[in-house]
Parts: structure tokens; C-alpha cells; sequence
């Protein structure tokens, strides 16, 4: 016998989950590739209600993601590692006037000054 969230898609039990996470008002909500196993038609409808939620509710947030377009469409700080290591925190106006292609350039050359090669 299926439980009635394993009746739910993906996209609906990753906005469950969201939901459920969040009705106790926490201080910190941390998300872990929450849209990863998602098409992306659902993982935007999930990506625009974390943004509402934690807007509305004011919660500070720490979203783990590949996706370079949702790590700067939500937030108003982005750190990037590679191999453990941060080669890139950006915030204020110079996230806001980055586009997801720069980031990666930018990455991809603090990346390699960072790790010597």
C-alpha cells in the first residue's frame, strides 16, 4: 500500500517538503539541490515557491545548487567551491549585474588561480 506522498510527483512532494520545512517559521532552512531530480518545468515552480516562502517568512537560507541561473535568482550571496575550497563569494551589485555565463567564466579562472594550475 503507497503512502499518500508517494502518490505525489516529484515536483509536488519537493514542494511538500518545502512546506513542511517551513510551517514552524524556522531561523535557517538549508537546501540541499532541492530541484535537482526535478524536469524544469517543476523545479521552477519549487525554485518560485522558496523564493516566496522565504521571503514572506524571513528566513535566512543556505541553498546548495549546480544551477548557476537559480543560484543567483534567489539570495543576495553567492559563494562557489571547488574541491572543498571557496573561490568565489559575491554579493551586492556586482551579483546583481551577474549573468549566469559570467559566473561561470569568473569561476572557471578563480578556480584555476586558486588551485595553482
Amino acid at each position: 500500500m503507497k503512502t499518500r506522498m508517494g502518490l505525489l510527483s516529484g515536483g509536488q512532494r519537493q514542494a511538500a517538503s518545502l512546506l513542511m520545512a517551513t510551517i514552524a517559521k524556522p531561523r535557517l532552512l538549508l537546501l540541499d539541490e532541492h530541484t535537482a531530480a526535478l524536469d524544469p518545468g517543476a523545479a521552477d515552480k519549487v525554485m518560485e515557491l522558496t523564493k516566496r516562502i522565504t521571503a514572506e517568512q524571513g528566513i535566512t537560507t543556505l541553498m546548495v545548487t549546480h544551477d548557476m541561473d537559480y543560484a543567483l535568482s534567489i539570495g543576495t550571496r553567492t559563494i562557489m567551491l571547488s574541491a572543498g575550497k571557496v573561490v568565489m563569494d559575491i554579493s551586492g551589485e556586482e551579483r546583481e549585474q551577474m549573468t549566469s555565463g559570467h559566473l561561470a567564466e569568473l569561476f572557471y579562472t578563480a578556480r584555476q588561480k586558486k588551485l595553482g594550475q
